[in-house]
């Protein structure tokens, strides 16, 4: 979903993507721009044709193949996924970060959303939608003071008026399904949290503490922030970690300081994007609940179809179940003069890490650049 402000709350607009379909007026991902050269591509089929006076015809019989993904491993390059120096000799070993990569972009019209899944060698998995293109225009032709619900990129005291790139957001909703060694899994939270001295002699240190949620509750908002840092896990309460007991899981992490939505629940869009105002959300498994959003949410905002916040509604129980996480993603994208003409990709993201999943670092048992951790130097040779 994408929320702009306009010159009154009256001018305010949104659009639903997912119902300009996603895929049906893209293009052909390019060998070389998109995907490196070599990658292999997977093709899909587009059926709706656009003609050069502007109309356009849905006709499936007319179908065509396109190329919608690609997959590729990566070649290293991103830096290594472990590394250290030894202190004594200094040798250094590690491992250059490899990765399978799967990558689609979706074009709704002004803008082109890359979706990126990276699958790491020690089980991790990293999603990243990134934007690209242009944001939407307005004019503003009278400026007493600077527009507080956009930006003028384009300064016009002409008949044309300023331009004002609109303020406005972007959020991506994932379902993310997670079977931790079966379907009997729970919901767990690490916090962490200042403790403060216990005696006039001490002081304070900080602590963790891990619950786990026994319900499901649309009043509560999992939102990452750097002032109430802690750890999200989906855990099989029944397979501990041989090596340490703890409970096998993955667990989600939230990156790159994504936004949520901060409308007032009474505003429409509040309503029409739930999962939003949270960056996670963890509901019991239903067919019925089979995405965040339905296309058909793109015109009844006040009353979608599918809403994060009514899956919650019943509160049924998240221990021993299967458990399906709704991971929200978000930017909010404040304009400036290098917007124009198109905008310099940015991303957000989120992984999947294994967290007491193995018993060790599992990347270990891997190929690795220098002598390795348990190789020394001599004393003639540290000399040289």
């Amino acid at each position: 979903h994408a929320y702009y402000s306009g010159p009154i709350p009256e001018k305010q607009y949104h659009f639903s993507d997912k119902a300009y379909s996603m895929a049906q007026i893209s293009g052909d991902m390019v060998e070389g721009l998109d995907c490196p050269v070599g990658a292999s591509f997977l093709q899909s089929a587009m059926w709706i044709q656009f003609f050069g006076n502007g109309t356009s015809r849905s006709d499936p019989s007319q179908a065509r193949g396109f190329k919608l993904a690609c997959v590729f491993e990566s070649n290293g390059y991103e830096g290594s996924s472990w590394r250290h120096t030894q202190l004594l000799n200094r040798q250094v070993s590690g491992r250059p970060k490899r990765m399978l990569v799967i990558r689609a972009i979706g074009t709704v019209g002004n803008y082109d959303y890359i979706t990126e899944v990276f699958l790491g060698e020690d089980g991790g998995i990293q999603v990243r939608e990134a934007f690209a293109g242009y944001p939407e225009i307005d004019r503003l032709y009278e400026v007493s003071r600077p527009p507080n619900w956009g930006s003028i990129v384009h300064a016009d005291s002409g008949p044309r008026g300023h331009l004002v790139q609109n303020l406005h957001s972007h959020y991506c909703a994932f379902k993310v399904d997670l079977d931790i060694l079966g379907t009997a899994n729970e919901f767990q939270v690490t916090k962490l949290r200042y403790q403060n001295a216990t005696s006039p002699r001490s002081v304070g240190q900080k602590v963790q503490e891990t619950q786990r949620i026994v319900k499901e509750d649309p009043n509560m908002e999992f939102v990452a922030t750097a002032q109430a840092p802690g750890i999200w896990h989906i855990v099989n309460a029944k397979a501990q970690n041989r090596r340490n007991g703890a409970p096998r899981g993955y667990a989600v992490v939230v990156g790159s300081a994504p936004s949520v939505n901060r409308y007032s629940k009474s505003h429409p869009y509040a309503a029409s994007a739930t999962f939003a105002r949270r960056h996670l959300a963890v509901a019991k498994r239903k067919e019925q609940e089979s995405a965040a959003t339905s296309v058909t949410d793109f015109y009844p905002v006040a009353e979608p179809l599918l809403s994060v916040d009514r899956f919650l509604s019943d509160r049924e129980s998240l221990i021993g179940e299967d458990l399906v996480c709704w991971v929200s993603i978000g930017k909010e994208h404040v304009a400036r003069a290098e917007d124009q003409p198109l905008i310099s990709n940015f991303a957000v993201d989120f992984s999947l890490l294994p967290w007491n999943y193995h018993e060790q670092n599992p990347e270990m048992v891997l190929a690795m650049a220098g002598k390795g951790p348990e190789t020394w130097i001599s004393a003639t040779e540290l000399r040289r």
